[in-house]
């Protein structure tokens, strides 16, 4: 066997396809390049790449390149004139070529190994790392994107949980929409509010899911976002994230004036302390946290606040967690601190939500999660220049789904 059928069975070419000449060149940095040309015999027949029909060839398109995985530490390129076919009844067209999808600079197994890189590390590291443009590599990363969303079934969706992720400065967002039950992203879009939601439910139709099923949402407390699932999610039930109760009390203590402690230790780190729970605390954290309260007489009141709202979820019974909340909401609208008291309004307002936890057990943990990818995803596509790649890069990463990277690009 020569190097020529080596190389084509390592392509896996099938009749007409042929390897016909190998040789090594250097490239623009001194290093050598592996060459193979792959031909198809004069007289041959094609398939037509339209309606399958065997029909002879027309002629061929000028050469091109394919760049393929290393072989030994080399770049490997495919070199090929593509013929096109004379078909009856489509016309003059392309032929398809085994190796490579239509429009891509890459073979298949090269694409499969630069998506492989790209869910572990950032795109511009991949692209360096393979010496290739990162704008090549970009192409390829929203054309799988594409692909798996094409493909997705969401006719089973029944519990969706949804949070917003600032990704650039403090006024541009996008909004992630995840499955809660089988804990995998569903839907990125960029914006936030009600008419985020009201693209997930397009979304949701276009790919088997229907609003009816939509049984229950987990969101924050964004007059927004419950607006939105009221509007066009109308049988499904709100739970409130207990994650973001917890981080709006730790922010209403934040907002007691720290500036006046008294204290003879880092400030950040007790801030950093007093909202940690408290069972997390060790001895001699808890015996400092106890004589900051004693000495700083407003932030003690404040920490107590904070913690007695926390301390709802702990209890195993709707009906005591309820009479517990309106005991609070009466004690912190009565505690002088404002931001105390505009948090005992939106409890009362929604306290149905929050109850409706110790039903449904539902939570954004997920999206908490995804909120912390997506930060991940950010250092990983430091330098994008569109919010196209960003979601590309969360669909890849959170969406869980095998990707068939064959077909042209839209």
């Amino acid at each position: 066997m020569d190097v020529c059928e080596m190389m084509g069975e390592h392509l896996g070419l099938v009749p007409p396809w042929k390897a016909t000449e190998f040789w090594s060149e250097p490239n623009a940095r001194g290093e050598l390049d592996d060459h193979l040309r792959v031909e198809v015999p004069p007289g041959s027949c094609m398939p037509c790449p339209q309606c399958g029909r065997m029909c002879r060839i027309h002629d061929r398109t000028p050469e091109r390149a394919w760049r393929s995985l290393d072989v030994v530490s080399r770049r490997l390129y495919i070199h090929a004139r593509i013929p096109r076919t004379d078909c009856p009844d489509c016309g003059v067209r392309r032929a398809d070529v085994p190796w490579a999808r239509p429009h891509s600079h890459f073979t298949l197994s090269m694409e499969s190994m630069i998506m492989a890189m790209c869910r572990e590390m950032a795109v511009s590291a991949a692209a360096a790392l393979i010496h290739e443009d990162a704008n090549r590599i970009w192409r390829l990363v929203r054309h799988s994107a594409r692909k798996l969303v094409e493909g997705m079934d969401l006719s089973h969706v029944t519990a969706v949980g949804v949070d917003e992720k600032c990704f650039s400065g403090h006024d541009a967002f996008v909004t992630v929409f995840a499955d809660i039950v089988r804990h995998r992203v569903l839907f990125v879009t960029p914006g936030k509010g009600s008419d985020a939601v009201g693209e997930f439910r397009d979304f949701l139709t276009e790919h088997g899911g229907r609003a009816a099923n939509i049984a229950d949402f987990t969101c924050d407390f964004g007059a927004a976002y419950v607006s939105g699932i009221g509007r066009y999610f109308k049988r499904a039930r709100i739970t409130f994230d207990r994650f973001h109760l917890v981080k709006l009390a730790n922010d209403a203590m934040n907002d007691v004036n720290f500036g006046k402690m008294k204290l003879a230790v880092n400030r950040m780190k007790v801030k950093y302390m007093m909202v940690r729970n408290s069972g997390s605390l060790t001895d001699g954290e808890k015996e400092l946290r106890d004589r900051i309260c004693e000495d700083n007489e407003e932030l003690g009141h404040a920490y107590r606040l904070k913690e007695s709202l926390v301390s709802v979820y702990s209890m195993g019974d709707a009906d005591i967690a309820r009479d517990h909340l309106l005991g609070w909401v009466s004690w912190a609208g009565r505690s002088g601190f404002r931001p105390f008291a505009r948090l005992a309004k939106t409890v009362e307002a929604n306290i149905e939500g929050i109850l409706r936890w110790f039903s449904t057990g539902m939570s954004n943990a997920l999206l908490e999660g995804t909120n912390s990818l997506i930060s991940l995803i950010k250092r990983r596509a430091r330098g994008f220049k569109r919010v196209e790649n960003l979601i590309a890069v969360c669909y890849l990463t959170g969406a869980r789904g095998k990707v068939d990277l064959y077909g042209a690009p839209r």
